[in-house]
């Protein structure tokens, strides 16, 4: 079978090859007989060739078709008898940006998100400051009604009334999980208008209690995570956030590799999702109801699928 794999993939790497050879020919033809600046055109075409070389061949997951991944569903079962979590109190992702390999339990399940939802707000403004519709300077008053309890400074050190920049406000709100920033964030644009802001990220019809209350499902939480990745360079502060957020806890716990990531809690309700850059690039989403110890089960799971997933690597 690795025979025929490897066969497969070499083939893939020679189809591709000449494929990009016959396209910078013609392009180089196309220049020449156009009379453009010959050495110039060439120069830009080489560096074409190399980031499509690099992109095809190098990652070689263009032509991969999607599967399920057989081994992490093992595992998975196996973790659901040991911890006895089912349909009702678990939900589960996990996708390999190499591979294309994935899996997934309950997907469909709704969960109040907690502070998974501090993600989908930070790209909305992410999004508004690369428009240049608003800078890092733009500040939010704080008024009354934003006030929750928790931790973060925005919540512990400023009063209400205060003029407070949206760079502070970003960073304590993935940092530090910073409710009463979130308060702010979401205040400014308006609960509706909010919701309708963040389903954008997903192309799957959601259910109308999503855009009535603060839940979430694994296949909102995944098409997030994953829009997030693949457009990492609009992202890069927030990504580097997620990486020292949660105090190493979580999926991170056990993990030596960086992982951006955003845990929830609330009312017995506790997730984690993110970016796993290990070997290759996993995106995992644990999402759990009323389990006494579900952040050491969270951190658990993400030990053991990092292990599962590279043991079948090598």
């Amino acid at each position: 079978m690795k025979h025929e794999k490897d066969n497969r993939k070499n083939l893939k790497n020679i189809i591709c090859i000449v494929l990009i050879v016959i396209l910078l020919a013609v392009l180089l033809l196309t220049l020449y007989l156009e009379n453009r600046n010959f050495s110039k055109e060439v120069f830009v075409a080489i560096e074409e060739y190399n980031k499509l070389s690099k992109q095809i061949i190098v990652e070689d997951s263009v032509f991969l078709e999607e599967t399920e991944d057989e081994k992490v569903k093992e595992l998975i079962t196996s973790l659901r008898n040991k911890y006895g979590l089912n349909k009702n109190n678990f939900g589960f992702f996990y996708y390999n940006i190499n591979t294309r390999e994935y899996y997934f339990y309950n997907e469909n399940k709704y969960f109040t998100a907690a502070s998974t939802v501090k993600v989908p707000v930070a790209m909305y403004y992410y999004d508004k400051i690369n428009k240049g519709e608003l800078t890092l300077d733009t500040t939010f008053t704080y008024k009354s009604g934003n006030f929750e309890p928790g931790g973060g400074d925005v919540t512990n050190k400023y009063k209400v009334g205060s003029s407070i920049p949206l760079s502070i406000l970003l960073e304590e709100l993935i940092v530090d999980s910073d409710n009463t920033a979130n308060n702010i964030l979401i205040s400014n644009i308006g609960w509706k208008q909010y919701r309708k802001e963040i389903a954008k990220l997903s192309d799957r019809e959601l259910k109308s209690q999503f855009y009535a209350s603060n839940v979430t499902c694994p296949t909102y939480s995944y098409d997030v995570i994953k829009y997030l990745y693949n457009h990492s360079d609009e992202y890069t502060t927030l990504i580097e956030d997620m990486k020292i957020s949660s105090f190493g806890k979580y999926l991170k716990e056990y993990i030596d590799y960086d992982v951006a990531h955003k845990y929830g809690s609330y009312g017995g309700y506790v997730h984690d999702y993110g970016i796993i850059y290990g070997k290759q690039t996993y995106l995992v989403g644990v999402f759990t109801k009323g389990l006494n110890n579900a952040p050491t089960i969270i951190a658990n799971i993400g030990k053991q699928l990092v292990e599962t997933v590279e043991k079948k690597e090598e």
